[in-house]
């Protein structure tokens, strides 16, 4: 793969914004959570684990004081399990509690590809924590990140959604409503599945506050083919991740951060951007046909919305 053309070296200073990424101690999040705190940010990182969302944080705080002394990273451990509806529910209100302003939420955490499983809350394992939960966990954020779009400048709010080019892998009606856990399929479809509706939730925010006046650009991306955990984790992965890492097919967990970075605080992002898909870094792409079927967007939030909010989820303690 060629070398990327940005670097997050041209972002500029963050110091006074608060932002909230998933999966922050390990992989694209983690560096996504390094580079904004590097810039002055107050970050939220979310792990499932306490005890690997300590040593992530550990881990940041003593790389950048070790570049500069005087940074004093403002980090925060947000336990949350993405298996869990009640656990984003209770993380998310955490977040309000503590925040007067919240500039910028990125989705990134996920699973590939992974053996059929049903959540506590009775959904496929990669249905849920690629997009259900983040549907979820970006609902209860919205008054939050409404509210500090009021009180900023145009474009500084932003929802970061991170899919992936395997989101068009999905079956030919996009999403299976009538049976989003598809046991009988591959893996794969799984999965895609999942990230198409990463990238028709971005569509929709962007839908819902492109008129109003808490204007927040929404951006669904591609971040490369990122050689992280999980490949290992795929069915398969473990003959295919060595095959593609010697055909240089692979870039870093740091530059896999770099396109979430770009759609998050890049002084270069336009209004224009909002509702659009991005592979690396910063090339708008055009997604899959059914990633850019409007009604299949509606369809999914308002199914969304019904299967919440029948479980009680989407009422604001």
């Amino acid at each position: 793969m060629a070398p990327l053309k940005w670097s997050p070296e041209v972002l500029p200073s963050l110091s006074g914004r608060t932002y909230l990424v998933t999966g922050g101690n390990t992989g694209i999040g983690y560096w996504t959570v390094y580079h904004l705190a590097l810039r002055g940010a107050s970050v939220y990182l979310t792990s499932r684990s306490e005890e690997k969302g300590i040593d992530a944080i550990a881990k940041i705080k003593a790389a950048i004081s070790g570049l500069d002394p005087s940074n004093q990273p403002q980090l925060y451990l947000l336990v949350m399990d993405l298996m869990s509806l009640t656990s984003v529910v209770a993380a998310a209100k955490n977040v309000r509690s503590e925040c007067s302003q919240l500039h910028g939420l990125v989705n990134s955490a996920g699973i590939m590809a992974t053996p059929y499983l049903v959540s506590e809350d009775g959904y496929e394992s990669q249905f849920q924590t690629n997009y259900l939960s983040h549907w979820l966990l970006t609902y209860h954020l919205l008054p939050l990140l409404e509210s500090t779009a009021q009180s900023t400048p145009e474009g500084t709010v932003r929802i970061v959604n991170v899919s992936s080019m395997g989101h068009a892998a999905t079956l030919k009606e996009g999403i299976t409503f009538e049976d989003t856990g598809l046991k009988d399929k591959f893996t794969f479809r799984r999965y895609a599945q999942s990230k198409l509706g990463n990238v028709l939730h971005a569509g929709s925010l962007h839908q819902r506050h492109r008129s109003s006046s808490t204007n927040i650009w929404c951006i669904a991306l591609h971040p490369g083919n990122v050689d992280t955990q999980l490949n290992v984790k795929t069915l398969g992965g473990s003959t295919l991740t060595p095959i593609l890492r010697c055909l240089g097919t692979y870039i870093t967990p740091e530059e896999g951060s770099y396109n979430s970075l770009w759609a998050l605080v890049g002084d270069d992002v336009r209004q224009e951007h909002s509702g659009k898909y991005f592979i690396p870094v910063g090339v708008e792409k055009k997604p899959s046909k059914q990633a850019s079927n409007e009604k299949l967007a509606k369809r999914l939030w308002e199914w969304t919305e019904r299967e919440l909010g029948e479980k009680g989820m989407l009422e604001m303690a």
